[in-house]
């Protein structure tokens, strides 16, 4: 992780050529892009937080946003004449040699980002806002930062909670989890084939459910998978995130039934189900 130490925090807009794609399992692609500023871009911690920028809905030519004003003149254009903005995960930063790799998931056509992914190729071009200097003195700075796993210093038990838009996210945490840090896993995926491995230094018990292609008597979901299981008695930090209906079901179930504080519990909506969000 590359990490600037008390600056002010500062995104910035850049100009993106893709440079590779290679296919990870059947719902997601990882997509390689370079810029010369690339080489100046930082992260503040494994699931941070970006923009990609795709053409206006009404096929106008991509424009990239600048000055502090950006996004109120955003919000003030016409819908179909502003530029598409998803959030996506940073899932490997290479500044020696300007590279950034994002993982997308697959769900066809019914999203502007997943279409665009689905047909991408080399030498296209796509916009990103990213992180130029970052604060990691503080919780607040990580979080005005754009990350939202910030544990605890003294937490050695987590609980970490995904599907598959935050499978990039949480494959970053699980890389850089400490040797003497054990995580609890439990991970969605469309289909049995999206299970991969998720390779950590510290501790890992992984528990996956897959939506099809799995045996009879085998979790569907995260939840099922989730109140089925006996969790650690000793957890002391929660990461959830994914599609907003899980994340409040996990939510609800880590307080009420297995007691975790609220404020123990990190949680993030990437998707809602029902609407285009990817």
């Amino acid at each position: 992780m590359t990490t600037v130490l008390e600056r002010p925090i500062a995104f910035d807009s850049v100009l993106a050529t893709v440079a590779a794609i290679e296919d990870l399992s059947p719902h997601l692609r990882r997509v390689t892009f370079v810029a010369p500023r690339i080489t100046e871009a930082v992260t503040a911690g494994p699931d941070q937080r970006i923009k990609i920028l795709l053409s206006p809905p009404d096929g106008s030519e991509l424009r990239l946003p600048s000055g502090p004003e950006w996004y109120a003149e955003w919000c003030a254009t016409e819908p179909e004449a502003r530029f598409i903005m998803r959030t996506y995960t940073v899932r490997a930063l290479r500044p020696a040699v300007s590279e950034m790799d994002i993982e997308f998931v697959l769900h066809g056509v019914n999203g502007p980002a997943s279409a665009w992914v689905s047909d991408v190729t080399v030498g296209q071009s796509i916009g990103l806002i990213i992180p130029f200097a970052v604060d990691t003195t503080s919780t607040k700075g990580l979080l005005q930062s754009g990350v939202d796993y910030v544990p605890p210093p003294t937490s050695k038990r987590r609980l970490l909670i995904a599907d598959e838009t935050a499978l990039p996210a949480l494959a970053g945490i699980l890389e850089e989890l400490p040797s003497d840090v054990q995580a609890t896993v439990f991970v969605e995926v469309p289909d049995i084939r999206d299970i991969r491995a998720l390779p950590s230094p510290g501790r890992t018990d992984i528990t996956w459910a897959a939506q099809t292609g799995g045996p009879d008597d085998a979790p569907r979901s995260v939840m099922e998978a989730l109140k089925a299981a006996q969790v650690p008695f000793d957890v002391d930090y929660a990461w959830v995130a994914g599609e907003s209906g899980m994340i409040k079901a996990a939510r609800r179930h880590l307080v009420n039934a297995v007691g975790l504080p609220k404020s123990a519990i990190s949680f993030q909506g990437y998707w809602k189900r029902g609407e285009a969000q990817i």
